[in-house]
């Protein structure tokens, strides 16, 4: 079982995440907005990071940017989850510490699939 943060500002994804994910025994944690995954991560451990790239504020990119500055999640697994698929938000994601990238909307199966490859 791994602690799974997933920051997306529409409820809905956070729901089909989590409706996803659940049956498989992970923790889900939600977020609304980086800021939030911020302190959320500060107070529970998590082993892996789901995170949408356009939200208020700190968008996906500088939250994952954020997220690699503390050194307790360096290596912790982060996917960005989105619509977006240009190779210049995809250079942005690598060089900010991306680990993965998963188009909306999403096949549950590739979702399993990567989350079965990231935490095993």
């Amino acid at each position: 079982m791994a602690n799974i943060l997933v920051v997306d500002d529409m409820q809905i994804m956070r729901d089909i995440v989590r409706a996803t994910l659940e049956p498989l025994n992970h923790a889900i944690f939600e977020a609304e907005n980086g800021e939030d995954g911020l302190t959320l991560i500060q107070e529970q451990r998590i082993d892996l990071i789901i995170t949408d790239l356009y939200m208020d504020g700190m968008d996906g990119i500088e939250f994952t940017a954020a997220v690699r500055h503390l050194a307790e999640y360096k290596f912790t697994p982060i996917l960005l989850l989105t619509g977006e698929n240009s190779s210049e938000i995809k250079f942005r994601g690598k060089k900010a510490g991306v680990t993965g990238w998963l188009l909306k909307p999403f096949e549950p199966e590739k979702l399993k699939s990567a989350l079965a490859r990231l935490i095993s």
